[in-house]
């Protein structure tokens, strides 16, 4: 594990990256020749605009003899030429003219200058004609900084109008940006959320996300585990960044103070309500002064601070009276926005009753538990767990009751905190409550007892509890759907189908469908009833929309992805993963499922690469804050993306992660964690075993009936070689009606029979449907069998296409390291046939590469018998990879 040092990481002498667009334009626009005598560099405080334009100056000279600094400042704007005090003479004459005479005739002496003015919107009157005068000569190469939003003086401004300067935009760093300064910083990998923190929390600053990644390296929160960088701890902020916040806080007359400790207490604020407790001109003035931003969200217009390190200061400044009073103002400004939206179909009233309720817990106003539960379903349903936990644990710990504890232990579920879930529900007894509420408190604590604590016969027994105690049909709902759930995932998945689409005929309590769907629809997808899923599925979501509802939602979107991917409809699975991916957008926890999800998508395809860094970033989400099933599907997928990439180490990790995770609550995922194993084994090069544990994954999906995924272990043991299972992949490609199983079977059965033509063919259905790693072993496996029929020819096509494919992929699979062998050329005759197959001829080929035609046609000699081709276009169709 490494660290820093405290103060290792400061806030100058930074790396300038991914501002080479930027870079590149200031120093062409500061060379002779470019039209332009040098640059202005326009964008926000903190922005990195004095970096870049000192990194610009170095590289224009090196030595620094030829370069001279000016800074423009509130206190020197009333002083005449207060910017160049040091570089002129203390007796330059008062008179404006003589003055500006005198400074041109000190600036020459310094010859060819190169002069950068940062901070030019704070520049005197004559300084910034000064500035106008020397951008217009020639003489001297300028480069000014200047704060965007600010006022600038007319003589500055001219400077770019009247082209003698390039105005030069810098914006805030994007998310790569941020990575790649990140990265170059702590020479290292790092983790992807923390990337997303950090840029989520600097807001696009290079200055504020200096500040925050040396307070972090400062204080041990951000270490160094197994070569990643990971955060241990929540973010501070510096006390360099707070010296900054507060120099720029002392500018602000006492109302927009008043102003800015509101909106920074309550981080963001509607605009209705920030016009009942301040007048427009007071917040107009404050948002030109940089205090706050009011800015569209969305349907709504909303006031923050202008940068989130300003709210952290601010809020760290304001006592807890002081913030508690304000959080008082809000509540009653929030309570008279909720009367009204009572009133105003489609308005934003589930937000604002969230909000009155996070400022009511923060106040000293009698609480309203009743509206709090009701908030806290709703952020439950809006998949903001820790929200939902936070509201929920207020009411309960002051007496709300059995309605407070299930929101509450709901929310620690689906953050895999199971047993502490349990231990608020085991406190209350269904005697003496209403029906609907036990049926709910039951059906949750099954759920949590399956799921997330693996104690699948004490969730039975609550079921048990809830039939003895509840009698109305319509509650009695929420016990079937968890027993369909409960047969879905231990492996009984005939029952669950069975059970789920007879319930579903019949009337259901809201969450009860969203369970029964789930389960139903993953079910079908895995029995290969590919053509049920979507109704089952739409049906559910849709229930999900209508009630209060936690993430399982975004569990109906695997169901839909894996039946999609199934059928071989990969276009379709990557739509469903982005429809899904869009209704995660800013919920961790659901990000990182969804993002899991288009990631098994890319295994599929090939995108080796991409899917493994992303299943292995959502499982750094996932791995302790959600149910242990998903957590064992997933590691399942990524141990086989990361070995089928070669990286051994990475898939024995996520093999381990998902043997952690297995248990009865996930035993209809065990066939995916042996498939996992199988590749494994494989990129140890223990192909005979990994051939054993693919059929014995087929064999425990076979016992559960899920017979797609019975196919596709049986297809992972033919990539590995095994051509024992023709007539069993027959009979479940004839089952399941689908181009995937059928391309699948055809590959097994060409092995077989080791038919190099029919393997062609199933290489080309598996390119059509867009599994492009299957058709990298199955062109692999063609290259073989043509080989052995001593088709000279199409081996070469063969070995080319798999090879070609495999690098498209970055596949290290035993048939594409055993079957591709690269083409039996030199590197010159290679490059040779790489240009007689885009379509040049001899002459142009020979012009190109600097010999003679005769050189060309020599070439040519002996690459056509090495190849087995006697044609200019057998060659050029062979290097493309056709037979």
């Amino acid at each position: 594990m490494g660290a820093w040092a405290r103060g290792a990481i400061g806030l100058v002498g930074w790396p300038v990256v991914s501002r080479d667009a930027e870079f590149s334009a200031c120093l062409s626009a500061s060379t002779a020749g470019s039209g332009y005598n040098g640059a202005v560099l326009v964008g926000e405080a903190g922005i990195g605009k004095t970096t870049l334009a000192r990194s610009v100056a170095t590289a224009l000279d090196p030595g620094g003899s030829a370069t001279r600094y000016v800074l423009g400042t509130r206190t020197g704007r009333d002083l005449p030429l207060a910017a160049f005090s040091r570089l002129l003479p203390t007796d330059t004459a008062r008179h404006p003219a003589a003055m500006l005479a005198a400074a041109h005739h000190a600036l020459a002496d310094f010859g060819d200058l190169i002069l950068v003015v940062d901070d030019a919107h704070y520049l005197d009157t004559l300084s910034a004609l000064l500035i106008q005068q020397l951008s217009g000569t020639g003489t001297v190469r300028l480069i000014l900084t200047i704060r965007a939003g600010d006022d600038v003086p007319d003589a500055v401004s001219a400077t770019w109008k009247e082209g003698n300067l390039r105005r030069i935009p810098i914006g805030g760093l994007s998310r790569a940006q941020t990575a790649d300064l990140v990265t170059s910083v702590l020479d290292g990998e790092v983790d992807g959320g923390v990337i997303d923190l950090l840029h989520d929390y600097a807001a696009g600053s290079p200055l504020m996300l200096r500040g925050v990644l040396a307070q972090a390296g400062g204080d041990g929160t951000l270490l160094q585990e197994g070569g990643v960088w990971r955060l241990k701890g929540p973010l501070q902020v510096s006390d360099n960044v707070r010296q900054v916040i507060g120099s720029r806080l002392a500018t602000l007359d006492p109302s927009e103070i008043d102003l800015l400790e509101t909106v920074s207490v309550a981080e963001v604020v509607d605009w209705d309500a920030l016009i009942c407790l301040f007048d427009i001109e007071l917040i107009d003035r404050a948002e030109r002064h940089g205090a706050i931003h009011v800015v569209d969200d969305g349907p709504m217009r909303v006031a923050r601070p202008a940068h989130p390190l300003i709210g952290d200061v601010v809020r760290g400044r304001c006592g807890v009276a002081r913030a508690r009073a304000i959080n008082g103002l809000l509540a009653r400004c929030y309570a008279e926005l909720c009367s009204a939206d009572a009133t105003q179909p489609g308005s934003s009233g589930v937000v604002h009753r969230i909000r009155l309720a996070q400022f009511m817990t923060n106040s000293d106003l009698a609480p309203d538990l009743e509206l709090i539960d009701q908030a806290a379903a709703s952020a439950l349903t809006m998949s903001k767990l820790d929200l939902a936990e936070t509201l929920a644990r207020f009411a309960v710990d002051r007496g709300g009751g059995l309605a407070s504890a299930t929101v509450l232990a709901e929310a620690l579920s689906w953050q895999g905190r199971g047993e502490e879930a349990e231990a608020v529900l085991a406190r209350y007894e269904p005697a003496g409550h209403h029906p609907a509420l036990v049926a709910r408190w039951g059906g949750l604590r099954a759920a949590n007892l399956f799921f997330a604590c693996g104690r699948a016969d004490a969730a039975r027994s609550v079921l048990t509890i809830v039939r003895q105690t509840v009698t109305e049909p319509l509650l009695l709902t929420i016990a079937t759907a968890m027993e369909v759930s409960f047969a879905y995932l231990s492996g009984d998945v005939e029952k669950s189908v069975a059970l789920g689409t007879s319930a579903l005929e019949d009337e259901m309590v809201g969450p009860a469908v969203v369970w029964t769907g789930m389960a139903t629809a993953g079910a079908l997808a895995m029995t290969g009833r590919f053509d049920a899923v979507g109704p089952v599925a739409a049906c559910a979501l849709e229930a999900s929309e209508r009630c209060e509802s936690g993430p399982q939602r975004y569990l109906i979107g695997m169901a839909e992805m894996l039946a999609q991917l199934n059928f071989g409809d990969f276009d379709a699975a990557e739509r469903t993963c982005a429809r899904y991916g869009a209704m995660a957008s800013g919920v961790p926890q659901a990000v990182a499922v969804t993002a899991a999800f288009a990631a098994k998508v890319d295994l599929e395809r090939g995108r080796l690469t991409r899917s493994a860094e992303t299943l292995h970033r959502s499982l750094d989400a996932m791995a302790e804050s959600l149910p242990t099933a998903l957590t064992m599907v997933v590691s399942s997928w990524s141990a086989q993306a990361h070995a089928a990439h070669g990286d051994l180490d990475a898939s024995k990790h996520a093999v381990a992660q998902a043997e952690q995770a297995a248990g009865p609550q996930a035993e209809v995922f065990v066939p995916e964690l042996l498939v996992g194993r199988a590749w494994v084994n494989a990129a140890m090069g223990e192909t005979s075993k990994a051939r054993w544990y693919a059929i014995r994954a087929a064999d425990r999906a076979r016992r559960s009936g899920t017979h797609a995924m019975e196919m596709y272990a049986l297809h992972t043991a033919v990539r590995f070689g095994d051509s024992g299972q023709e007539a069993r992949m027959r009979r479940l490609a004839d089952l399941l009606g689908a181009p995937l199983p059928a391309a699948m079977w055809l590959h097994c059965r060409a092995l077989a029979d080791h038919d190099g033509g029919r393997l062609d063919e199933a290489a080309r259905r598996f390119m059509d449907i867009g599994a492009l790693a299957l058709a990298a072993d199955a062109a692999a496996h063609a290259a073989a069998a043509h080989a052995r029929a001593g088709m000279r020819s199409s081996e070469l096509a063969s070995a080319s296409r798999a090879q070609s494919l495999a690098r498209q992929c970055g596949l290290r699979s035993p048939a594409t390291l055993a079957g591709g062998a690269p083409l039996p050329l030199t590197d010159r005759e290679r490059e040779v046939a790489t240009l007689v197959g885009l379509g040049s001829t001899n002459r142009e080929i020979a012009e190109r590469l600097g010999v003679s035609v005769r050189t060309i046609d020599g070439h040519l000699y002996r690459i056509y018998p090495k190849l087995g081709v006697h044609t200019r276009d057998q060659l050029a169709r062979l290097l493309a990879g056709e037979s």
